[in-house]
């Protein structure tokens, strides 16, 4: 798909899922020929409402990767490879050596990014220094989810120019996370992959629901990164044990079950051990179920859940139009 359809898909998609997004503060970066999401009119329903209603992000893309969630297919082989995988789970809080490796700048990247006083060309100076850094951020730049132009953005200065401070700060996020977050799923197909296209949608949607709960946009970011890593690190432990057994046939409710429990607290054991910041880390700790913080990443989690499946389903029109064509 072009990059002026995939963007003005994600924009609308991420416009008519609002839920009453009503301060803009810069909105979501349109791409090629992309218009900004339209504001929303009335009162803005409360983050808590949106999140109520929300889509499970795990079953939505547990469904979108390998079909139907069912029982179909379990066998006692394969409840003793989930329980392997949960206890694989288990042994990363007593061993955090096996946790992803903390990427090389990210204490002082996510100092500058956390600092209000940080100037985006500073930020760009930083991220110089890692070369398979600035080449992430550049090629996330010129995707059709952040790209303002039609010209490609060949350099971080120019990257500061167009995206400026807001969008550097979450396009550095990401780029950070990209490399750990990259897994071949084994019998569980795209799913990794799609695991990551989630979280930068949901991502792109954190700062919109952040305003409109007065929460730090920043700290909810960070842990829909970190639940993004942590779901593919449960994936990872599960591919493994089925590998290990020869298994093809999933027991896809109780790898939902696993990915449910586990992504979150995968998340949370690797910002402990990458040593985050503190004024992050006090944030991530007031984030537990119920609060202002988890609930806007809740929310923003079921909109990038709702863009990618409208974004999927779009793609697939877009194949079988020419093949209805053919044939009528």
């Amino acid at each position: 798909m072009d990059a002026i359809v995939a963007t003005g898909l994600v924009a609308a998609v991420l416009g008519a899922l609002a839920w009453g997004w009503s301060r803009r503060g810069g909105g979501v970066p349109a791409g090629d020929g992309a218009t900004a999401p339209p504001q929303v009119d009335g009162d803005a329903a409360p983050v808590a409402q949106a999140a109520a209603s929300a889509p499970d992000w795990a079953h939505a893309l547990l469904e979108l990767a390998l079909g139907p969630v069912t029982g179909e297919g379990a066998t006692q082989a394969h409840a003793v490879a989930i329980a392997a995988a949960a206890r694989s789970l288990e042994r990363f809080a007593s061993e955090p050596r096996r946790l992803p490796r903390r990427p090389q700048l990210l204490p002082q990247l996510l100092g500058a990014l956390n600092d209000d006083a940080s100037s985006a060309a500073q930020l760009a100076a930083l991220v110089s220094r890692d070369p398979v850094l600035a080449a992430n951020l550049l090629k996330l730049a010129n995707s059709a989810l952040y790209r303002v132009y039609p010209a490609p953005v060949d350099s971080l200065e120019r990257a500061v120019t167009l995206i400026g401070m807001q969008g550097m700060r979450q396009l550095v996020a990401l780029a950070l996370m990209q490399p750990v977050m990259h897994a071949d799923g084994g019998v569980f197909g795209r799913l990794p992959d799609l695991v990551w296209e989630h979280t930068q949608y949901a991502t792109l949607a954190v700062r919109e629901h952040a305003q409109g709960a007065d929460v730090d946009a920043f700290a909810a970011q960070l842990l829909v990164l970190l639940q993004g890593l942590g779901a593919i690190v449960v994936v990872q432990a599960l591919r493994d044990e089925h590998a290990r057994r020869g298994l093809a046939a999933l027991p896809l409710p109780a790898i939902l079950d696993l990915l449910q429990l586990w992504a979150p607290r995968i998340g949370r054991l690797v910002a402990q051990n990458w040593d985050l910041p503190a004024r992050t880390w006090k944030s991530l700790e007031d984030s537990g179920a119920g609060s202002d913080l988890g609930l806007v990443v809740d929310t923003a989690c079921a909109t990038g859940v709702r863009a990618l499946a409208t974004v999927r389903d779009a793609d697939t029109a877009r194949a079988v139009a020419p093949l209805a064509l053919a044939v009528s």
